[in-house]
């Protein structure tokens, strides 16, 4: 059962990250065939409902539900068909995650495979930027296979999704690392940072330690390629933040944080009528900054509940207040977010994000738990990153990127075993959903 949904899963992920316009379907088709080893293995007992129903898991269980509920007052129906089937789509993979992610040998292969496909994405963004042909049309291209990818950023046709991309890989390297012979996953007992490993030949960690800094440099190099200003901003003061929480005083690190925080406040204050004009004169800026306006209205317009699922493009086409250019794509998570699902789900998903930044950055310096930094690293520069990609709604890669950071911290959450409990509440809400579950699985064996 763990290798039919490990090779359903792997298939899946890759089918992601270089998908087509059709890929679609086969994602579907996989979905399908993953729900079935679901039901297989909850009959058979081999998957308990404990380790299934997470708060992740129920998070986008809620949002499936009420983009579904949304149908009784969507104006673009078909819109709203593919925007639900990729929602779905993600639920059941993050639920098939949820359970795979807890053995070891799985988490290894997962962690090579999204190392696997970061350095395929590079050496085609390297080889795009080379030949200088990576702005360009299609008919730009020099060969005629290569013509026929129609994408300038390949399997992306946008920079700035292809940015974003560069960003995850940057912020899962920094943090990725094995020992001895054998790929672990991200514990806090093991390597941090740059710094040698205990039980590595000085060859052995050379090489890593080579390696990482190429992919990093070449992560930052191809987002300032790409020309994502604002990926480029998250991807620096992130680093930045990286490195504060490997401060071992506590003491040291907030005077740090302040410190830098002081600075920056004194910078903008100085020079924020310049950084204004210059944004002002900025035609993406200003069409991005519409998208936003034309966004509040539709949101108020629907009482706050949101226009639909997939139903933004459709009321930005036909309900444009104020200049887009021909967009109708908002160009923002949190936006679009917002607009799409309403301000009641809106309000739900930025409190768990607070509790999984708050949680990630408490093991990161409490107990130098490398999951933590990764997450909330990831986290913070995530919140101006998601301002700037073009969407990320229909896109399975980037919800791929979403189950991936949120069931691996709460998988390592579950197995920390926390001296103190700094957030109470939690970890009585998470006794409470393992009752709920073990009773609703004793349930389902009686009947």
């Amino acid at each position: 059962m763990r290798k039919y949904l490990s090779g359903l899963m792997y298939s899946a992920i890759i089918l992601a990250f270089f998908s087509w316009e059709y890929s679609i379907y086969l994602q579907l088709a996989l979905a399908s065939l993953t729900i079935f080893g679901l039901i297989w293995g909850v009959a058979r007992s081999d998957i308990r409902f404990d380790v299934i129903i997470q708060p992740y898991s129920l998070m986008m269980l809620l949002l499936v539900i009420w983009a579904f509920t949304s149908i009784f007052w969507v104006a673009d129906r078909t819109s709203w068909i593919i925007s639900n089937g990729i929602l779905a789509v993600t639920l059941i993979y993050g639920v098939s995650l949820s359970w795979l992610i807890r053995e070891k040998l799985f988490r290894q292969h997962l962690s090579l495979v999204i190392i696997g496909i970061m350095m395929v994405h590079h050496v085609i963004g390297w080889f795009e930027v080379l030949t200088n042909q990576q702005y360009g049309s299609a008919e730009r291209w020099s060969f005629d296979w290569l013509r026929q990818l129609h994408n300038p950023m390949l399997f992306f046709g946008n920079i700035n999704d292809f940015a974003l991309l560069c960003f995850f890989g940057l912020i899962f390297i920094m943090c990725w690392h094995p020992l001895d012979d054998k790929l672990r996953d991200m514990d806090g007992q093991y390597f941090s940072g740059f710094r040698t490993f205990e039980n590595y030949s000085k060859t052995k960690t050379l090489a890593l330690v080579s390696f990482k800094l190429l992919m990093t440099v070449s992560s930052l190099l191809l987002i300032y390629f790409a020309n994502a200003r604002g990926i480029l901003f998250a991807a620096a003061y992130a680093m930045v933040f990286y490195l504060i929480l490997h401060i071992k005083s506590a003491w040291l690190r907030r005077i740090v944080i302040l410190f830098l925080g002081f600075i920056c406040l004194v910078t903008v204050l100085m020079v924020y009528t310049d950084i204004l004009d210059a944004l002002w004169q900025d035609g993406s800026f200003v069409i991005r900054y519409n998208l936003i306006r034309n966004g509040w209205h539709h949101l108020k317009g629907s009482h706050y509940l949101g226009v639909g699922a997939g139903n933004t493009e459709y009321y930005m086409e036909h309900f444009n207040y104020y200049y887009t250019g021909g967009y109708r794509v908002m160009h923002n998570w949190w936006m679009g977010m917002l607009v799409e699902y309403g301000l009641p789900f809106f309000i739900l998903y930025g409190v768990y994000h607070a509790r999984v930044f708050l949680y990630a950055y408490y093991l990161a310096v409490k107990y130098d738990s490398q999951t933590g930094k990764w997450v909330a690293t990831w986290l913070l520069g995530f919140i101006v990153a998601g301002f700037i990609p073009n969407t990320l709604f229909n896109f399975v890669w980037f919800w791929f990127i979403h189950n991936f950071v949120f069931v691996w911290f709460e998988y390592r959450l579950s197995t920390m075993e926390l001296t103190d409990r700094a957030l109470g509440l939690e970890f009585k809400l998470n006794y409470k959903l393992k009752q709920f579950s073990e009773w609703l699985e004793r349930k389902l064996v009686k009947e």
